[in-house]
C-alpha cells in the first residue's frame, strides 16, 4: 500500500530501481548465491502472505511487500515478474504449510486415512494459517486473486486430479461409490467456495466459530460420502490422500516458479 493507502498499478520499474543497499539490480547481488536467494524469497513470501491477510490482495502493493521484507522494490522484480506471480507465489507458500501441516495431523491419526477425518485436520491446519485463515473468515478479494492468476489448462488438472483421487478412495472403499466422481469432485469445491462467501456478508454473529464448522464439515462429509460399512484399515488412504496434496501442490505450484 502506498503512503496514501490506495493500490497502484504493479509493473517491472522503467529504467530500474535501486536494491535495498541503493545498488542497481544489475550489479552482482543480482546473482547472489542460491542459499541466499531462496532465503530471501522466503522473507519477502512470509512478508506478503502476513500483508495479503492485513489488508488483503487489492490493497496491497508491492512496495509494501519490499518495506515488510526490508528489500528494495526492485529485488522483489529480481524473483517475480509482477505483482500477480508474487501474490499467487505467497498464497501457494501458505498452501504448501498448510498441506505439511494435513500431513502431520493424518500420519498420526489412527483414523486419518477416512474421508471425512481429511477435512478435520485440513480444517485445524488451514485456521492455524493467517493468510488461510483469513481467507477462510470472508476475505474474498484474495480468492479471486488467486483464481483470476489460473489459466484454464491448470484448473483442469486441479479437477482432474481431485475426480482421479477421490476415484481412488472409492475403489477402496472409503467414498461411497454410487456417485460419479466429478460429481463429487464439482460439490467439494462448490462447498469451499460457498462458505468463504458466505462468511464474507454473513452478520458475524450468524457466522460460526471455526471450531464448530469443523466439527460441522466433518460431519457432513462422514454422513454424505462414508459407505456404510467402511474399511476398518485406513491406511491406504492416508497414502492416497497424501498423493493427492502432493500432486495438488506440484500442479499449483507450476505457476510459482521465481524468475531465474
Amino acid at each position: 500500500m502506498t503512503d496514501s493507502g490506495h493500490a497502484v498499478n504493479e509493473a517491472w520499474p522503467p529504467g530500474g530501481e535501486g536494491m535495498a543497499d541503493g545498488r542497481a539490480p544489475n550489479t552482482p547481488t543480482e546473482h547472489a548465491p542460491d542459499s541466499a536467494r531462496s532465503a530471501r524469497e522466503q522473507r519477502i513470501l512470509e512478508a506478503a502472505g502476513a500483508l495479503l491477510a492485513r489488508w488483503g490482495y487489492l490493497k496491497t502493493t508491492v512496495e509494501d511487500v519490499a518495506r515488510e521484507a526490508g528489500v528494495g522494490k526492485g529485488t522483489i522484480y529480481l524473483h517475480w515478474k509482477d505483482k500477480t506471480a508474487l501474490f499467487r507465489a505467497a498464497i501457494w507458500h501458505a498452501s504448501k504449510q498448510v498441506t505439511e501441516d494435513m500431513m502431520r495431523r493424518v500420519t498420526t491419526d489412527p483414523e486419518g486415512g477416512q474421508f471425512y477425518r481429511l477435512w478435520t485436520h485440513g480444517m485445524v491446519a488451514v485456521y492455524a494459517n493467517p493468510l488461510l485463515a483469513a481467507v477462510m473468515s470472508g476475505r474474498t478479494d484474495i480468492l479471486r486473486g488467486l483464481v483470476d492468476s489460473l489459466d484454464a489448462g491448470t484448473v483442469s488438472e486441479l479437477f482432474g486430479n481431485s475426480e482421479a483421487q477421490i476415484e481412488r478412495l472409492q475403489e477402496v472403499g472409503l467414498i461411497r461409490s454410487d456417485l460419479p466422481p466429478r460429481i463429487v469432485s464439482f460439490f467439494i469445491t462448490s462447498l469451499k467456495i460457498g462458505i468463504i462467501d458466505a462468511a464474507s456478508f454473513a452478520p458475524a454473529v450468524r457466522a460460526p466459530t471455526p471450531d464448530e464448522l469443523t466439527e460441522a464439515l466433518s460431519d457432513l462429509m462422514r454422513r454424505w460420502l462414508e459407505p456404510e460399512r467402511p474399511p476398518a484399515d485406513s491406511t491406504i488412504g492416508k497414502r492416497i490422500i497424501g498423493e493427492w496434496l502432493e500432486q495438488t501442490n506440484a500442479i499449483f505450484g507450476q505457476g510459482e516458479d521465481p524468475k531465474e
